[in-house]
């Protein structure tokens, strides 16, 4: 019996690639794991994909989609609405990058941390970051410190990064009010000074 079958598009492919990822981690995936998974030879995923870099490239990208839409959807209360200080979403996205990390940490290592292939310079990840930028710079009352803004917003994503980062090593592994903390602290080092140039009627989170 043929082991042959046609995929309509490449998005079972693309879904299966990730459930691999997510199970075995790139460096034992192979488009043969990948093809047993499918049950298909090896040879069917080359009608689709060019080698197994590319079929990695496009499940990254396709798995970030579904966490740019599920952490944007979580997180619009900020950045569309006059109910809190945007600046806050941050904060929320931090604890968002943190948990993602931890139901994901093949795949979040891959997006953020291994420098196998620039992943994280594809379009897709830096979506989250430039829309969310520009509906903060939307709200702004002074346009003229947008740029001051932005390189605060910067070093604070990369200091965000950082500690989930740590965590994700295993350091401070349990201590989830330590990280919740230490983003506290950066976000009123970092961006609590900016607020005064937003209008909204909240003035925390909780």
């Amino acid at each position: 019996m043929s082991r042959e079958r046609l995929f309509a598009d490449k998005k079972d492919i693309i879904n299966a690639a990730i459930e691999l990822l997510s199970d075995k981690g790139y460096e034992s995936f192979s488009t043969r794991s990948l093809a047993a998974r499918l049950g298909v030879s090896p040879m069917t995923l080359y009608n689709y994909f060019s080698n197994r870099e590319e079929i990695i490239q496009a499940a990254i990208e396709a798995a970030y989609e579904r966490i740019f839409e599920e952490f944007y959807n979580d997180l619009s209360s900020f950045f569309e609405k006059d109910s809190f200080c945007p600046l806050l979403g941050f904060i929320e996205m931090g604890k968002k990058l943190l948990l993602f990390s931890r139901e994901q940490p093949k795949i979040y290592a891959l997006v953020f941390i291994m420098n196998i292939m620039p992943y994280h310079e594809q379009p897709s990840v830096q979506r989250l970051f430039s829309i969310t930028l520009s509906k903060v710079k939307d709200r702004l009352t002074a346009e003229e410190i947008g740029q001051d803004l932005q390189n605060h917003i910067y070093l604070f994503m990369l200091l965000v990064l950082s500690l989930v980062q740590n965590v994700y090593n295993g350091n401070d592994s349990h201590d989830i009010n330590a990280f919740e903390g230490n983003i506290q602290i950066a976000y009123d080092r970092l961006l609590k000074p900016f607020e005064k140039f937003f209008s909204f009627s909240n003035s925390t989170i909780r």
